[in-house]
Formats: structure tokens, C-alpha cells, sequence
């Protein structure tokens, strides 16, 4: 309903009080006057003004629970809009715990389709996009409009499906869910790589000095070596499966050469490999098109390895190559590299 009854006049004493919602006033039916106009629709995301307003002000900045609601207006930006006339018992009646948190969490829910994922998404969100912690010495929050985004155009849409995917990108490196592809998402929703980059940065810092500070339990660092064997099995499958889609001719000698290749550079639990500290993607990446110009009967580009399977551009991983490591170049150390003499 867009009407409800609202007070009682000051003018006339009528308890005969009308709040139009869809028009932002409270009039009275008796004498005719209207005693508030221009008020914000809280509920409507819209109607919410100033950069702080989708962050709860008060105590309470829960994510995950009921929508009991808590919205908060910046009462500054609504007095330049001319929005002066909003009624605190409004703000309190249409309360909302920590919409941005709220937001995020639902996304992540929404791009996953599990609420598992959603669960353990929770704690970041509690402790990178809540009011409480802006000013707490802990790192700066990625919240009010994404402030690090500077000078760009970003609806809400966007800015929350940056901070979805940084914060499953967080939850990714930490080993705590199954590999995210995350570069393909962006592409798919249309996001900069480097918002999420810059997102990622803000999380994982802040996380850092609150697990520091012994605030939280929440070692961004943990699982470094688990997350990395998951990203480097998570794109030799995806290469795999691009193997079997496309029905590549003569791609199972390739595809063994990788295999042996990888665990060779990668080194095992013991002894780190020649390569062991390059990019996982990236990694693969050089391997496969150093071995598709050994089995010249396999018919892929180098365009398709690239950009298809390791979501990298071609002229990134040929630059790669021709990087020099130990007085050499990396192509020479993938192709020649001998265990047992140590040398490419």
C-alpha cells in the first residue's frame, strides 16, 4: 500500500493523517495541509542519499541475519538535495542491519549458488564492510561506494559485485573453498580485473592487522601452498576439459608432457621446482605452448591456450618466456630443464 496513516496534525488536531508514499508527503485529509514533503523512501535504494548510506550507523552491523531493518541517511547530502524533512521515527521504523554486508553476502550466494560458500564468506564481510570498524586503526574498509574506485562512474550493482568476487577471491587464496575462476566471472559481469585487484588488496590487508592485533582469527596468509596446488589442478583440468570439448586431435601426448612438465618445474612437498614461485596460470600456460610447438600435430593456437583456458593474454605469456631467469630464459628452463642434472 502506498498509503498509510501517519500522526496527527499540527495545524488542525485531526487524526485524519495520510503518509503517501509514493510521493513523499504526510497530509492531512481534514484541512488539506501538507506537513511533510521531499522525504527519502528509506526502503528503496534510490532514495538512499550520501556516500554513507548504505552502511547501518548503529551499534548493530550483522550480516547474515533476518532483515530487521536499519538504514542510514547522510543527513549532510540530504540537506544539499533538499531532503531535509525526513522523520527519525521513519529511519528507526525502517531499520536495516548493515545493507552493503547484506548485499555482498547474497551475491556471493547468487554467483556460487551455494549457501555454504555464503557461510563462510560471513566473517570477511563482518570484518571488511561494517560501520563499526571504519575507524578502528585496522586498515581501511572497502565500503561507502568502494572509495578506492576514484573517479569512475560505478552503479551499486557493480561495486557489489566487485566486493562478491574480491571476497571470494580472498576466500579462494586462503584454500577455505574449491578454486574460483575468478577472471572469468569478471569478464562475464563485466567488472575491471584491477577493481578487483585493488579490492582483494584492501581485504587481505585488513584482515592481516586484525589477526595481528589478535581482533580476529583470520590469517589471510594461511593456505598459501594448499590454494596454490588447487589453482594449478583447477586450470589443468579446465585444459583438459577444452581438450575434450574441442575434440583435439593428438592432444594426449600433450597433454602427458604437461602433466610430467608441471610436477618437474613445481617440485613436489620437499623440494621446490625451478618454477615453483611463478603464477600457477601463468605457469601452465607457458608449459602448454612450449609443448604445442613440440607436437606440431596437435591443432590449438597459442591465442586459444592462452585467452580460452588460462584467461592470460598471448603477448603476456610469450613475454613470460623470454624473461631471463639463472642466465637464462624461462622457455629454455620449461622445454630443457633435467632433474637430475639440475640445469636447463
Amino acid at each position: 500500500m502506498n498509503n498509510k496513516k501517519s500522526g496527527k496534525c499540527n495545524e488542525c488536531n485531526s487524526n485524519d493523517v495520510e503518509h503517501d508514499e509514493s510521493l513523499g508527503e504526510i497530509v492531512c485529509n481534514e484541512c488539506g495541509i501538507v506537513l511533510e514533503e521531499k522525504m527519502l523512501d528509506t526502503e528503496h535504494p534510490s532514495g538512499q542519499v550520501g556516500e554513507e548510506a548504505h552502511m547501518s550507523a548503529t551499534r548493530n552491523d550483522s550480516v547474515g541475519v533476518k532483515d530487521t531493518r536499519r538504514t542510514y541517511i547522510d543527513a549532510k547530502e540530504a540537506y544539499k538535495m533538499g531532503k531535509r524533512n525526513l522523520l527519525r521515527t521513519e529511519q528507526r521504523n525502517n531499520a536495516k542491519r548493515n545493507i552493503r554486508g547484506n548485499e555482498i553476502l547474497r551475491e556471493i550466494k547468487n554467483i556460487t549458488g551455494s549457501s555454504s560458500v555464503g557461510e563462510r564468506a560471513i566473517k570477511i564481510l563482518e570484518h571488511c564492510y561494517t560501520k563499526n570498524g571504519e575507524n578502528d586503526g585496522h586498515g581501511m574498509l572497502p565500503l561507502n561506494q568502494m572509495r578506492y574506485i576514484l573517479g569512475e562512474e560505478k552503479d551499486a550493482t557493480y561495486i557489489i559485485r566487485v566486493c562478491a568476487l574480491a571476497t571470494l577471491r580472498v576466500l579462494s587464496d586462503m584454500g577455505k573453498i574449491p578454486f574460483q575462476f575468478w577472471q572469468q566471472d569478471a569478464k562475464r559481469f563485466g567488472i575491471e580485473p584491477n577493481d578487483i585487484n585493488r579490492a582483494v588488496g584492501l581485504i587481505k590487508r585488513r584482515l592481516y592487522l586484525l589477526y595481528r592485533a589478535q581482533k580476529s582469527p583470520i590469517d589471510p596468509r594461511s593456505g598459501m601452498k594448499e590454494a596454490r596446488k588447487n589453482e594449478l589442478y583447477a586450470f589443468e583440468q579446465r585444459l583438459r576439459e577444452f581438450v575434450r570439448k574441442n575434440d583435439v586431435v593428438g592432444a594426449d601426448e600433450l597433454l602427458q608432457w604437461v602433466s610430467d612438465r608441471l610436477k618437474l618445474l613445481e617440485g613436489d612437498e620437499q623440494d621446490c621446482g625451478p618454477m615453483a614461485q611463478e603464477n600457477p596460470r601463468m605457469l601452465l600456460a607457458m608449459i602448454t605452448i612450449c609443448g604445442l610447438e613440440k607436437f606440431k600435430k596437435v591443432k590449438m593456437t597459442k591465442k586459444s591456450i592462452a585467452e580460452e583456458i588460462f584467461l592470460l593474454s598471448i603477448g603476456g605469456v610469450n613475454a613470460r618466456l623470454k624473461n631471463k631467469q639463472s642466465s637464462t630464459t624461462k622457455k629454455k628452463i620449461v622445454t630443457d630443464f633435467d632433474n637430475e642434472t639440475g640445469v636447463a
